[in-house]
C-alpha cells in the first residue's frame, strides 16, 4: 500500500527531502498541515473503494445464494449432460414412438420438468397443452381408498369389519337383488356364506370378479353405482377372502357405493368436496356419465393406432448376403381411428378426470415426508394405505403399487428416519380402452421425493402384416380388450407410458444422487 510517512524536520529545520511534497523552508506547521489534508484524501478515496467493495460482495452473495435455490430445485451436476440425456429421451418419444400426450416431474412438490407432445384432437388438429384432461381410468382406487380413511377417520366405518355388517335391505334392492333380505357371497359349489371386509376389497384380496363384458356395458348401469355392483354381486367368488389376489375393478365399485352411502353424498360430490378442494386439485373431476352428459372442457379425445409389420421390397440385410438374408421389417402407421366405440360407459370407477399437475399435488399430499403434511389423511391413515397389502401379491396396497427395495445409489443418501418402513417407491398406471395415465414416485430418503408421470391419449395396436391389419373386425378389441399375442392378430401396447414415467424419475435421480452434488 502507498503509505506516507510524517514528515521529519531536523532541529535546524530542514526537512529531511523534497520528496514529501513540502520545500526545504517549509514550517513544521505547514508540513504537518499539508500532510494531513493529504491524508484526508485518501482516507476518502479508500472509503469509496470499501463501499464499492462491499455493494459488489453484497452481489455477488445474492447471486450465489440465487444459484444455490436453482441447485437445489434442479442438480447442478453435469447440467449439460442432464440436457442432453432429458432431451434424447423426450425425442424417442415425440419421433420415434410418436407419443400423444403430457409428461411431468416434479421435486418436493415444484415443478422440475413438463412437457406436451401430440394432439388432444386429431381431426381438430387441436395441440395437446400441458393442462389437458386425462381420464384418469383405476387411478380412482386411490381417491375411494383416500374417501374410506377419512371416513374411518371419521368413526363413520371400521374398515376391518365386513362389508355385509354395513349393508341393509334397501341396498339389497338398490342392487336389483329384489328377493334377498341379505347378501351372502360364496365360493363356486359352496353355500357357507363368506365374509369380505373393506380392507379385503381395498387391497384385491376379496375374490370377487368382474361381470362379463356383456352385462358390464349395459346401458341400464349408467351413472348408477348400485346397478353396477347388481352385476356382480351375487356371482360365485374366485377364491376365498383373505387368501389370494385377483385384480378386479368389482372391488372398486362395491367401495364406491359404500362411499356414497356411507358419507350421504354422491362419489362426485364427496371426491370434490372432500379430496379436490382442501389438495388445491381445480382441474380434477367426477364424471358418472362418461361424458354422455357433457362434454368436459380440455378433455382430451382418445384414438387407436394401427400399427403393421412392413417388409420393404427388395431390402436386404445389413451383411449384403443377398436373397439368403433376412429381410428387414419395421412398424408402418396405417391409420388413426376414434376410440368412441371402445369406451366403456358403465364402469363406476372410470369416471375421474385429471391433469398430471393435479395428480402430482395428490402424491406429494399423501406421500411426500411420509404424509406428515397431509392435508387430507392423518399420517396413521397413509401408513395403512402403504403397508397393509395383498398376502400373496405385496407389491399392491391399496390402490396403488409399493416397492419396499431400497436402490444401491440413493443409500448414500440422508438415513431414512422411518427405520426402512416407509416404500421407496410408489406407483400406478390407469387406462380405459384407449388412454393410459401412469405414476412414479421414488423417496430417496425421508424428506424428499421425486414425482413423474406420463398421460397419453391413444393406444397401439400392432399387427404382424398388412393383411392382418386389414383382415381385422372392431369387435375383435372390444371382445379381448386385455394385451394378446400376435398369434391372435394384433398386440396391444400403450407405446412404453409406464417405462417413461420411470426413465423420467432416473433421469433426475441419477444427477441428484450423483456425488458431487
Amino acid at each position: 500500500m502507498d503509505q506516507e510517512q510524517l514528515p521529519l524536520v531536523h532541529r535546524d529545520g530542514a526537512s529531511n527531502g523534497a520528496s514529501n511534497g513540502a520545500s526545504n523552508g517549509d514550517s513544521l506547521q505547514e508540513q504537518l498541515s499539508s500532510y494531513h489534508k493529504r491524508q484526508r484524501e485518501r482516507q476518502k478515496r479508500r472509503e469509496r473503494t470499501r463501499h464499492i467493495g462491499r455493494a459488489t460482495l453484497g452481489f455477488l452473495a445474492a447471486t450465489l445464494v440465487t444459484l444455490l435455490l436453482v441447485a437445489l430445485s434442479w442438480p447442478s451436476h453435469h447440467p449439460s449432460a442432464r440436457a442432453v440425456e432429458l432431451e434424447t429421451l423426450m425425442n424417442l418419444y415425440r419421433h420415434a414412438k410418436n407419443f400423444s400426450g403430457v409428461v411431468r416431474l416434479s421435486h418436493n412438490g415444484q415443478k422440475v420438468f413438463q412437457e406436451a407432445m401430440g394432439r388432444a384432437n386429431v381431426p381438430l388438429n387441436d395441440a395437446m397443452k400441458e393442462h389437458s384432461i386425462f381420464p384418469l381410468g383405476s387411478h380412482a382406487q386411490l381417491f375411494t381408498s383416500v374417501a374410506l380413511y377419512q371416513l374411518q377417520e371419521q368413526g363413520v366405518v371400521e374398515l376391518s369389519r365386513p362389508v355385509n355388517s354395513y349393508l341393509a335391505s334397501s341396498d339389497l334392492k338398490a342392487f336389483g337383488a329384489l328377493n334377498q333380505t341379505q347378501w351372502c357371497p360364496t365360493l363356486a359349489g359352496k353355500a357357507e356364506c363368506e365374509q369380505l371386509t373393506f380392507e379385503q376389497l381395498l387391497y384385491m384380496g376379496s375374490g370377487l370378479v368382474d361381470p362379463e363384458p356383456h352385462r358390464k356395458r349395459s346401458l341400464n348401469t349408467l351413472g348408477d353405482l348400485g346397478e353396477q355392483v347388481g352385476a356382480f354381486i351375487n356371482e360365485p367368488l374366485a377364491f376365498k377372502p383373505g387368501s389370494n389376489y385377483s385384480y378386479s375393478d368389482a372391488n372398486y365399485v362395491l367401495l364406491a357405493y359404500m362411499v356414497e352411502k356411507l358419507s350421504g353424498e354422491s362419489y362426485k360430490e364427496y371426491v370434490k368436496k372432500h379430496i379436490c378442494h382442501p389438495a388445491g386439485m381445480k382441474d380434477t373431476s367426477y364424471d358418472p356419465y362418461n361424458g354422455v352428459l357433457g362434454i368436459q372442457h380440455g378433455l382430451v379425445d382418445q384414438y387407436v393406432q394401427y400399427y403393421a409389420h412392413r417388409k420393404p421390397n427388395g431390402s436386404t440385410s445389413a451383411s449384403g448376403s443377398g436373397s439368403n438374408a433376412a429381410e428387414e421389417t419395421h412398424m408402418h402407421r396405417m391409420a388413426t381411428g376414434t376410440c368412441q366405440a371402445y369406451q366403456d360407459m358403465g364402469n363406476g370407477v372410470h369416471g375421474l378426470q385429471s391433469t398430471g399437475k393435479d395428480m402430482h399435488k395428490l402424491y406429494t399430499d399423501l406421500f411426500h415426508k411420509h404424509g406428515r403434511h397431509s392435508k387430507l389423511l392423518s399420517t396413521d391413515s397413509i401408513e395403512k394405505i402403504v403397508h397393509l397389502r395383498n398376502p400373496t401379491y405385496p407389491s399392491f396396497a391399496q390402490g396403488i403399487g409399493v416397492d419396499f427395495e431400497k436402490e444401491e445409489d440413493t443409500k448414500t443418501l440422508a438415513q431414512d428416519d422411518s427405520g426402512g418402513n416407509w416404500p421407496a417407491k410408489i406407483a400406478f398406471c390407469g387406462s380405459t380402452a384407449c388412454s393410459t395415465t401412469c405414476m412414479a414416485m421414488q423417496m430417496p430418503s425421508a424428506n424428499q421425493s421425486i414425482v413423474a408421470s406420463a398421460f397419453t391419449n391413444d393406444v397401439r395396436l400392432l399387427f404382424p402384416s398388412e393383411e392382418a391389419f386389414h383382415n381385422y373386425k372392431p369387435r375383435e378389441f372390444l371382445e379381448n380388450r386385455e394385451p394378446v399375442t400376435a398369434s391372435d392378430g394384433f398386440e396391444k401396447s400403450d407405446g412404453g407410458v409406464n417405462i417413461l414415467a420411470w426413465n423420467l424419475l432416473q433421469v433426475f435421480l441419477r444427477f441428484y444422487t450423483a456425488p458431487d452434488n
